[in-house]
């Protein structure tokens, strides 16, 4: 029996397009696109969303996307793709980026810190002792709590919140995309001055992206998300588990 993706290749090649056309036309990552087309299921995202990628793909071809994704869903049935349970699904498996402050080396920095502190106050005072004699008034120093070379401290307003995948962005940009997961949702965000990026947003994540001029989305949960672009908050969406395509501006 055809496999799903034989399917799905078949219909791209009668319409001579290349893989690159369509992840060119869906702003589908090509690596996404040959995942679908070799039943790679394991490697996508959960099932709404590959639903909204075949929709995408198939509308690209001009063709009837609703019969596709029926066989898709008669695969599911039959037991010809493999199931797995979300928390089990590579996609969830995100490391978080190691952080300073939570580093060994940040504890150390700080301990030898505060040493350094107190051994300038102690000499302090015993120098004191020494030149004024027990009838000399010792003056008390003030304690400041030294910090490491080149180390300042990070607060909520100076730095937009880190994304899914760890990465840090400048906010040198001139346009600036904020996303807010209201659900469980995967967005591809393709700003026009950088590589695309694609990532899971658990509820009450916010993801900060900057571009030249503006971004394309990709997103699997229109329903679950909330969008601001450039200092804008945009209207609803759409619909919980709707798939939909944006370009921003």
């Amino acid at each position: 029996m055809e496999s799903f993706g034989a399917y799905l290749k078949g219909l791209r090649e009668k319409k001579g397009k290349t893989i690159n056309d369509i992840a060119h036309g869906t702003k589908i990552a090509v690596a996404n696109l040959d995942f679908l087309e070799n039943d790679r299921f394991d490697l996508l995202p959960p099932r709404v969303f590959v639903k909204g990628f075949i929709r995408s793909y198939v509308q690209e071809l001009e063709l009837d996307p609703d019969e596709a994704i029926a066989r898709f869903e008669a695969f599911l049935r039959e037991g010809e793709l493999p199931e797995y349970e979300e928390e089990d699904h590579p996609v969830f498996h995100r490391q978080p980026a190691p952080s300073f402050i939570s580093s060994k080396w940040f504890t150390i920095a700080l301990t030898a810190a505060g040493l350094l502190s107190l051994g300038i106050l102690l000499l302090t005072g015993a120098s004191r002792l020494f030149m004024y004699g027990n009838e000399a008034k010792v003056i008390q120093p003030t304690v400041q709590t030294a910090q490491p070379s080149g180390f300042r401290e990070s607060k909520q307003q100076d730095r937009a919140p880190a994304p899914a995948m760890g990465s840090s962005r400048a906010q040198a940009g001139k346009k600036i995309l904020e996303i807010k997961a209201l659900e469980r949702s995967w967005v591809r965000v393709s700003p026009d001055s950088g590589p695309a990026e694609e990532l899971m947003m658990a509820p009450g994540d916010v993801q900060a992206f900057t571009a030249e001029r503006g971004f394309a989305l990709q997103i699997g949960n229109a329903g679950g998300i909330r969008v601001k672009f450039d200092g804008r908050e945009l209207p609803e969406l759409g619909k919980p588990n709707q798939t939909l395509s944006l370009t921003l501006p």
